[in-house]
């Protein structure tokens, strides 16, 4: 079980560098969608941007507004996806419904889609409460411990938990098409035991 562990902690910290790190690279855009959202503007992306390095700054606006909000809920989302797509599909396998090819020492497609439905279900939960915050910090600007301690404040726990049910209509196809397309380009490449 040491083996595995550190397996699942290496993967765990792997998934959290890249989904922090991506998060980063993305705050600029991802600040003016919430912003044109939150407005109901129809601007461009980069006229958005414009605007936005032109009121606030570049650095100000762009690059750390929200951006811690976003780049834990980048870092949650993918430990949520990557760890948990390893983990349950290396416990489903072991269930005789979900055994190999007997031929060609295949997994079953069926193993990979139940894991991506389940993969789904955790990433929506764990970033559920960062979107929210997210959302609030870059619309109407502040830091997510402030935009945190108000919503449990005014709005109770389970507001943490607002929109998951779109959030899940959203990722779950997502994990849907990416871990099967995953495990298809791993077999193709021989690489099924990683």
């Amino acid at each position: 079980a040491g083996e595995e562990d550190a397996s699942l902690a290496q993967r765990a910290l792997a998934a959290a560098l890249t989904g922090f790190g991506g998060s980063l690279c993305a705050n600029a855009v991802d600040v003016v969608k919430v912003q044109q959202f939150d407005s109901g503007s129809n601007r461009s992306v980069v006229a958005a941007m414009r605007d936005v390095a032109r009121s606030e700054g570049v650095v100000r606006g762009l690059l750390v507004r929200g951006v811690s909000a976003s780049a834990p809920r980048g870092a949650a989302i993918a430990i949520g996806e990557v760890t948990t797509y390893d983990y349950a599909k290396s416990r489903l396998a072991r269930h005789p419904a979900f055994a190999r090819d007997e031929q060609n020492g295949a997994e079953p497609f069926s193993l990979h889609i139940v894991t991506s439905v389940i993969t789904g279900v955790v990433a929506t939960t764990v970033a559920a409460p960062f979107d929210t915050i997210k959302s609030r910090v870059m619309a109407r600007g502040g830091n997510a411990w402030t935009a945190l301690r108000s919503l449990v404040a005014r709005e109770g726990p389970a507001a943490l938990l607002a929109g998951w049910w779109p959030a899940y209509c959203r990722l779950a196809p997502h994990a849907i098409l990416t871990f099967p397309l995953l495990e298809q380009l791993r077999r193709l490449a021989g690489l099924e035991n990683f």
